[in-house]
């Protein structure tokens, strides 16, 4: 891969005294052009979720006002009741919700044996808990609207040696936006695992100083300066702040205003080390999302590496790299409190579209969880994204696909790979004779028209593409009212194999696809909404490409 592949956006060219662990915490044992960045982009969002909320809701002067009832809200059942339509989009071992519009990504954390996903859901905290982050079960919702406002995004920490005097023994504390006069951060606490929640007093602890955009805090305990850490967006770029308590916080700094991508508002962000396996040292990866603009045909992601001493985050260089070269994953989040590794998951959505998919009374899926590191590609670190083990137990029997090759001229010959709508796919593909080879997935004829989406290497161009322009769905509703949106796309990033192949790891979904291109040093992903009757997997290539080695496996339902 060349360094431009990551330059541009696919849509151009000694003892632990963490607090988490004075408790004896269980854990601790197993190891885009046309658009301005003036945060409109945020404004839109705001209201999207303020609709969603219903009556009783304002944006006044960019300031969100929430006026809430004493009672609580009915929490979402934990049970799917979908309608033929809506079922057959419904995602196998993605995680969806019930009903309602899934978004962020909230709260990821590891506590007392369970993964806990959070996530926005009309402007209140969904949740569900797994063992494996795999398999989830559904909790209803943890964090309604309040007196503060709406329980906008944000993180959860373990509190195992009570820094904040909330949890007594220990316990789980979120840090979140609320919105009664303007964005803020407010906290959360749970002794319980999670179960049930009380708001703090005192809320918010960083009330809003007139600013529009001030969102999606992300905290975590810094070992080394001992001490909380939140970074926290402020619409053109990130804030931290630090606190010895959760409940008192000292701006510690500023990043971002001359560096990146500035399309859009910047939104939830997250900074975590990482060991480079290439040199066996250890980094500070700082990621955020980009709000919709025409720059990169919607919403977008990007990420930073360099070093951190608490305080303040020290960039290595100055380069712009874009964390995912498809058009649908964003406001990723990284778990909190597993040992030795590092995990993510992401909403598999996109701003330009948030709620207007045809899955009837759900709408959004999270990623598959994946597992992060660091190397160096072409003399220059990388991200790499890898999905996570537990995964492997959703496998059933294989089909070897090694030997397998496609011939054409023009593209239009195909060679059969076998059928199926919730499936991994892992090959390495020969392309020292094709000038174009691809994959046609969930792919079929519906009233006498071709559908799929491809994901493919043009070798002559030099590039790696995914591709959904047949993919069934042309046109949707926009994320403002009246206005309508292109869905069927093309993404392009520059790519050139190492040596004559290319290994394609892909999970495909009833409505998404994930492919991890040569061990996930470059990662895509797409909503897919080709047919349901669309089935086939083919092989397809100009010139010759040939499956040296490779699987085709069906996988079980996970939720």
């Amino acid at each position: 891969m060349t360094d431009e592949s990551r330059d541009a956006h696919p849509s151009q060219f000694p003892q632990s005294t963490h607090p988490a662990e004075s408790a004896g915490s269980p854990e601790s044992e197993p190891t885009q052009p046309g658009a301005s960045s003036d945060g409109r982009s945020g404004l839109r969002r705001r209201t999207l979720l303020l609709g969603a909320a219903g009556a009783g809701a304002l944006v006044v002067g960019g300031a969100v006002l929430v006026r809430c009832s004493t009672r609580h809200r009915p929490s979402p059942s934990p049970t799917a009741t979908d309608s033929a339509a809506s079922a057959a989009y419904r995602p196998a071992y993605h995680y969806s919700p019930a009903r309602g519009n899934l978004a962020d990504p909230n709260g990821l954390v590891l506590y007392e044996g369970e993964y806990h996903l959070f996530h926005q859901q009309d402007g209140t905290w969904g949740h569900a808990v797994s063992t494996d982050m795999v398999h989830w079960k559904r909790m209803g919702t943890a964090l309604e609207h309040d007196s503060q406002g709406l329980a906008m995004s944000g993180s959860c920490v373990v509190d195992g040696a009570d820094t904040s005097g909330l949890v007594k023994g220990g316990g789980m504390v979120a840090v979140y936006t609320s919105t009664e006069d303007g964005e803020a951060q407010s906290l959360a606490y749970s002794t319980d695992r999670g179960r049930t929640w009380e708001r703090f007093s005192g809320n918010p602890v960083i009330p809003n100083d007139g600013r529009k955009d001030f969102r999606d805090p992300k905290v975590f305990w810094h070992e080394d300066s001992g001490a909380w850490v939140m970074i926290v967006s402020a619409g053109d770029h990130l804030s931290l702040y630090r606190s010895t308590d959760l409940k008192t916080w000292s701006h510690a700094s500023d990043f971002g205003q001359d560096i990146g991508s500035h399309a859009a508002v910047w939104e939830c962000p997250d900074l975590f080390p990482l060991t480079d396996t290439s040199d066996g040292r250890t980094r500070w990866v700082m990621t955020l999302s980009v709000g919709a603009n025409e720059e990169t045909a919607g919403s977008t992601a990007q990420y930073f590496i360099g070093d951190f001493d608490g305080s303040v985050f020290f960039p290595e260089d100055r380069q712009t790299r874009f964390t995912d070269a498809g058009q649908d994953f964003y406001a990723a989040q990284s778990f909190e409190h597993i040992e030795g590794r590092r995990v993510w998951m992401a909403w598999l959505g996109n701003w330009n579209y948030p709620y207007s998919l045809p899955t009837g009374d759900w709408h959004g899926e999270m990623s598959i969880p994946r597992e992060l590191s660091l190397t160096t590609v072409d003399g220059r670190r990388t991200l790499v994204q890898k999905p996570v083990p537990e995964l492997d137990a959703l496998r059933g029997e294989a089909t070897d696909l090694g030997g397998l090759a496609a011939t054409g001229s023009t593209g239009s010959a195909v060679t059969d790979l076998g059928k199926g709508r919730t499936v991994e796919i892992d090959l390495t593909l020969d392309v020292s004779k094709a000038s174009d080879a691809w994959l046609g997935l969930a792919r079929g004829t519906v009233d006498g028209a071709l559908q799929e989406v491809r994901v493919g290497v043009n070798v002559s161009a030099g590039t790696l593409y995914l591709d959904r322009t047949n993919g069934g769905l042309k046109k949707i509703d926009g994320k403002d009212e009246g206005t309508t949106t292109d869905f069927a796309l093309r993404r392009e990033v520059a790519y050139h194999p190492t040596g004559s192949t290319v290994r394609l790891h892909l999970y495909l979904d009833r409505s998404s696809l994930e492919v991890f291109v040569d061990d996930g040093a470059t990662v895509g992903s797409l909503l897919v909404f080709t047919d349901p009757g669309c089935q086939e997997i083919v092989l397809g290539a100009t010139g010759t490409a040939t499956i040296t080695s490779g699987s085709l496996t069906p996988l079980s339902a996970a939720v």
